[in-house]
């Protein structure tokens, strides 16, 4: 009987925050970084990949449309963490919500390489709920950098 793929989880997954960003957009300027961790993370956002738009070439001669990838854009990341005030990390995201600075970030998943990018943060919003509800946070990062992979 052959085996199957293994797969990996988000169980463990940790988000780092620097206020500042690299030099360069290598790994090794990532990691000379200062990194606090963002504490009481619960959900985690997809911070790979791209979207493309679609361009589209309509000819009168000819009834075939024809599409192809235009420009692309790297879309946002949607993370939640329990609402903590005092954790390090989430003081650097909030003030980083309430202006227009582009700190760097750091994913580490279980058993994966590190994952660098930056990102302007275009929310960090408390939510309340109901007597049963933790008090969690959303926030919103605008992808400025593809994300690179050490």
């Amino acid at each position: 009987m052959a085996f199957e793929d293994d797969f990996e989880t988000v169980a463990g997954t940790k988000l780092y925050v620097s206020a500042t960003r690299p030099t360069a957009d290598t790994a090794v300027a990532y990691a000379a970084l200062t990194w606090v961790e963002v504490g009481l993370i619960t959900n985690v956002g997809s911070v790979n990949g791209r979207e493309y738009s679609t361009a589209t070439l309509s000819t009168v001669g000819n009834a075939h449309d024809r599409e192809k990838k235009g420009s692309y854009k790297l879309p946002d990341a949607a993370f939640e963490c329990a609402w903590n005030e005092a954790d390090a990390g989430q003081i650097i995201i909030a003030a980083a919500a309430n202006d227009y600075s582009i700190p760097a970030f750091k994913l580490k998943k279980q058993g994966t390489a590190e994952r660098f990018f930056t990102a302007q943060v275009k929310s960090f919003i408390e939510n309340n709920g109901a007597s049963n509800d933790a008090v969690k946070g959303n926030f919103v990062l605008l992808r400025q950098s593809d994300t690179i992979t050490a």
